[in-house]
């Protein structure tokens, strides 16, 4: 990988990214996803911190249940901490875990307290061209991603001034989305709530067609923008 390379990546990221801009989408997937291939990742995932919701996943690659155990570690090292922009650390079990931390007071006052963390592991080390890739991806990344957080909440605020309140769903499926949101799989939400696998899925078929999505992540996270998990995170200051 080298410096042609690496400008081509991020490069793309950042076409990408502005390009979902544009149309006010969400772009919190473009980096984990364009980075986690460049880096052949087997796992990677974002998380965002605010001060006053738990820390929520906001993309993973490849997907949500490739990156749980990822997730899981890197709230844990959350805890012991700020981190620092980029590092590595090693881990028995993920192996080694490249991570960029962008804090919101890092680019503009309306995000201060708020941020976004992106973690990504694989087997072997990450090595000097990779590292360098890191750093290079580092800066977009913390410029773009306030604007992408208002974006996507002007989004959610046409939407609501559309449509009422967000979809309108059973107090069944609402329980569905909550355990789905802490990252329960379908044979485990039956298990919780003392329904068959194959109910499960007929309800969370009924959730993704209501929120208009395919994807159990992007489920969470609208139903999260829509207030319906009460933990929803809140809007930037100021926006």
């Amino acid at each position: 990988m080298g410096d042609d390379t690496d400008a081509g990546v991020v490069l793309d990221m950042l076409s990408e990214m502005l390009h979902k801009l544009t149309t006010a989408g969400t772009c919190d997937d473009v980096p984990v996803r364009r980075l986690g291939a460049a880096l052949a990742a087997e796992a990677a995932v974002t998380l965002a911190l605010s001060p006053a919701t738990p820390a929520a996943v906001c993309a993973a690659y490849p997907d949500l249940e490739s990156a749980s155990a990822l997730s899981a570690r890197l709230l844990t090292w959350l805890d012991d901490g700020d981190l620092p922009h980029v590092h590595h650390r090693t881990d028995p079990h993920l192996g080694h875990v490249a991570i960029i931390s962008i804090q919101g007071d890092d680019v503009d006052l309306e995000s201060r307290g708020h941020a976004r963390v992106l973690a990504f592991a694989r087997p072997d080390a990450f090595g000097p061209p990779e590292r360098q890739l890191l750093e290079r991806a580092c800066r977009p990344i913390a410029a773009l991603w306030p604007h992408a957080a208002r974006a996507t909440r002007a989004a959610l605020v046409a939407s609501n001034h559309t449509t009422g309140n967000g979809p309108r769903m059973t107090e069944r499926e609402l329980e569905v989305l909550r355990l789905l949101a802490e990252g329960l799989l379908a044979t485990s939400i039956a298990s919780r709530l003392s329904l068959s696998p194959r109910t499960v899925h007929k309800h969370l078929g009924n959730i993704y067609r209501k929120l208009g999505v395919h994807d159990r992540l992007v489920a969470v996270s609208l139903a999260r923008l829509h207030g319906m998990l009460g933990d929803e995170l809140p809007p930037l200051t100021g926006s």
